[in-house]
Order: structure tokens, then sequence, then C-alpha cells
């Protein structure tokens, strides 16, 4: 799908979810990376490994340097909120009459340290509680209209993946 990108959203999404099943599993975070560029090039241009790698490492020497603790759920919190919310009290439409919020775009939207950029507001605004955040329980499994990135992340990463 050569000029059809991935929305920001989506690999802000793959993002968190790749930091998130590093620290929630026991496989090495380029297995993860490589499970969701994988999976997100099947539905739009190429989305390189080593991409969603770096983000994802640098949004948990964040995670580190901030001391924060729960991580794991604070990353599932940012992947609701980048579900659920194109910014701070506007919800994200996944359906509308013109096309979908999945719908590839025409430009590349994300790159380097945007996802970091985008975690860091949303981890501020959620410290100083202002920002919106699931319902205890949410997982993002059970959501509907997004049945691809349900899918991928049903996936499981390989470890020789991380070769």
């Amino acid at each position: 799908m050569a000029g059809k990108y991935c929305p920001s959203w989506i690999f802000n999404l793959c993002v968190a979810r790749t930091a998130y099943d590093f620290i929630t599993s026991d496989l090495p975070i380029k297995a993860y990376a490589r499970k969701y560029a994988s999976g997100l090039s099947e539905n739009y241009a190429e989305v390189k490994t080593e991409e969603i790698e770096q983000e994802a490492e640098l949004v948990l020497r964040f995670l580190v340097e901030t001391n924060s603790e729960e991580s794991d759920q604070l990353l599932n919190n940012f992947v609701f909120f980048s579900l659920k919310y194109v910014q701070h009290g506007s919800k994200r439409k996944l359906k509308g009459i013109f096309g979908s919020a999945v719908d590839p775009t025409k430009e590349k939207e994300y790159h380097e340290k945007i996802t970091l950029k985008n975690f860091k507001a949303y981890f501020f605004g959620f410290r100083n509680g202002v920002i919106e955040k699931p319902d205890p329980g949410w997982n993002i499994i059970e959501e509907e209209g997004i049945d691809f990135l349900v899918e991928l992340i049903k996936k499981q990463a390989n470890i020789a993946d991380a070769i």
C-alpha cells in the first residue's frame, strides 16, 4: 500500500502496546516491535520495526526517569486515551460518513519523538488529574470497530522476531 500511511494515533497506540507488552511479558522489546510493525505494514505503507522499538524505548526511559509506579497501568491508560480521544476533551469518532479513523493517511504523520511528546502530555495531564482515563478493568481487546488492531494485539510475539 504505497503512499497509504498509518494514522499517528494508531502508531502511538502500537508503541504504547509494545512498551506495555515488554514490561508485562518476558520477551525482548524487539519481538513486540516487530509484531506491531509487521501487523501495521499489512494494512498501511511499511512501518519499520526500528521506528516502533525506538519510540517504545523512549517512552520506557521517560517512565524510569520519572520513577513512575504502575507503568503498565499508565501505558494501558494511554492506549485508551489514544483510541478514544483526539486530544483532551475531544472524542475520536472511529466511523464517520466519509471514512473511518483507521483509514490510511496521505502523508506520514508520525515522526521521531512524536509519540514521546504525546505520551508526556498525557502523563502530565494524568498526573494532574485533568486527562480522561478508562474505567477499572478496561481492556482494548473488548473494543469494537478496530478489528484488525484487536487481532494484532491478540497475536503472540515470537522470540525469533527478537533476532
